[in-house]
């Protein structure tokens, strides 16, 4: 946010505004940009930890048609040779109480 204020300092002097409306607008930019690289670095890190849990990127996956929706809530094989005890599951298949 601090180039964008820079910019803008160069842009107020074409077109005056107040102080306040700078560092607003700063602020927005820098959220934006902030927010824009957070995204990019979690979607990296999570198709890594797809790769090492499965040996595959995530491209691969689904070019081979094996990417499937997580079965929330169903029974685990233990559960299904008789135990009659419903058990809830989260995407990732531990016990969510």
């Amino acid at each position: 946010s601090g180039a964008a204020f820079a910019v803008q300092k160069l842009v107020n002097k074409k077109l005056p505004y107040s102080l306040q409306w700078s560092l607003l607008l700063a602020g927005a930019a820098g959220s934006l940009a902030s927010y824009v690289v957070t995204r990019a670095e979690t979607q990296k890190c999570s198709d890594f930890w797809i790769y090492l849990e499965t040996g595959k990127s995530p491209q691969e996956l689904a070019m081979a048609g094996r990417v499937s929706q997580p079965a929330e809530n169903l029974p685990s094989p233990e559960d299904r040779e008789g135990t009659a005890a419903l058990v809830r599951r989260n995407k990732y298949g531990d016990v969510v109480e």
